[in-house]
């Protein structure tokens, strides 16, 4: 026994050295060799991409660095781009000090040597203005934690392969059918869909791809647009009509929309706020799509659009799907973005086609609520059934 003890402490304080021995540092990135290149191009591929520019000949940051992202990122690269300028000098100290700037935000960027480190010297400036004009700082690679989550979710919801007999199989096992009874239902020709492909709506955007899945010689979709409220950019960086995360697909198909899922959700899920950014989806497929007759955007009534100040943009008909509502309540913008754009709202028991119509001071009744128009907005009339 007492040997088996000491070989065990013996073989765990060799680990463990050898595990502080593997840690790297800042000064063993920059010994490594550096790559040249003329120009140094962000080519991010599969992968999500964080870039701190920093000024010529400096490690200080010029832009607002994403530490919320960088913390929770599962990197998998990093690069450290300078110029070559002055020509053929030594700059160990200048990317050293740049590299400290990433361990100062998360230390095992730089100590985890399963992390890759690339240092790069760009060679296309003969005068230090040249320079100036090139990329200088640091590029971080990385992929989302919860994507296998996510994945294994969407895998559940969306087999591989599906038959229109299987698909209505699958289709019965939702608690909600919200999406395919009312895209079922619907007797419009050439419109654009737009679904919030955030986590929590995944259960009513697999039903639009199983409708292909079901109705493989459909004609009334032209295109398909998921969202996912900005990949993982953190709230505080979201600007309105400028927020991303927005795919698209012409290929209306089973496949291919299915493609567009895993897409969409391996580029995150859109930080921690409410409020996700279906007008500037809606404006991306108005102007991607420009034969489209009409949108229909699958909506999250618990999430109300953060950006109802692009509403105005809106030339065509929005018809909402409207999913997660209970006990009848209705997020009033959904209704405004029907009203105002001479579109339409859906929910599973009934639809609300007219709302264009109403002028100002009629009311109308819908769910288990009622409505008036004041000021041309749709306000909720409390205390009325």
């Amino acid at each position: 026994m007492k040997t088996f003890r000491l070989f065990f402490s013996l073989f765990f304080i060799v680990a463990f050295s050898s595990q502080i021995l593997a840690q790297r540092t800042a000064q063993q990135i920059v010994d490594q060799s550096e790559i040249q290149c003329a120009y140094y191009n962000i080519v991010p591929g599969k992968m999500d991409v964080i870039t701190i520019p920093m000024a010529f000949g400096k490690s200080s940051t010029l832009d607002a660095v994403e530490r919320e992202t960088i913390l929770m990122a599962k990197v998998k690269q990093v690069h450290v781009v300078f110029t070559d300028f002055p020509k053929d000098a030594d700059l160990k100290e200048l990317n050293k000090s740049r590299i400290k700037v990433v361990e100062s935000i998360r230390k095992n960027l730089v100590t985890d040597t399963t992390i890759k480190w690339k240092v790069i010297r760009q060679t296309n400036c003969t005068t230090e203005e040249e320079a100036k004009q090139l990329f200088h700082g640091i590029v971080i690679f990385y992929e989302h934690e919860d994507f296998l989550v996510e994945k294994a979710t969407i895998s559940t919801l969306l087999p591989e392969k599906v038959t229109p007999k299987e698909g209505k199989k699958l289709i019965k096992e939702f608690d909600d059918t919200t999406t395919y009874h009312v895209l079922n239902k619907m007797d419009w020709s050439d419109m654009a869909v737009v679904t919030d492909f955030t986590s929590s709506m995944y259960p009513f955007s697999a039903q639009v791809i199983l409708w292909f899945a079901i109705n493989t010689q459909q004609s009334k979709i032209t295109d398909v647009y998921f969202f996912n409220d900005g990949d993982s950019k953190i709230d505080s960086r979201k600007v309105i009509g400028e927020t991303g995360g927005i795919y698209h697909e012409h290929n209306v198909n089973f496949k291919e929309v299915r493609k567009l899922a895993f897409k969409t959700a391996s580029k995150g899920i859109g930080g921690n706020d409410l409020e996700e950014n279906d007008l500037e989806a809606v404006l991306s497929a108005c102007k991607n799509s420009p034969s489209a007759k009409g949108i229909v955007l699958i909506a999250d009534n618990n999430a109300p659009p953060r950006d109802m100040a692009l509403l105005s943009k809106i030339k065509k008909p929005v018809h909402v799907i409207l999913c997660g509502s209970v006990d009848g309540t209705i997020e009033l913008a959904y209704l405004q973005i029907a009203k105002k754009t001479g579109g339409s709202i859906h929910t599973m028991e009934e639809s609300l086609t007219e709302l264009a119509k109403l002028k100002e001071g009629q009311s109308i009744q819908f769910g288990d609520k009622s409505y008036k128009i004041v000021q041309g907005n749709v306000v909720e009339v409390k205390g009325v059934k």
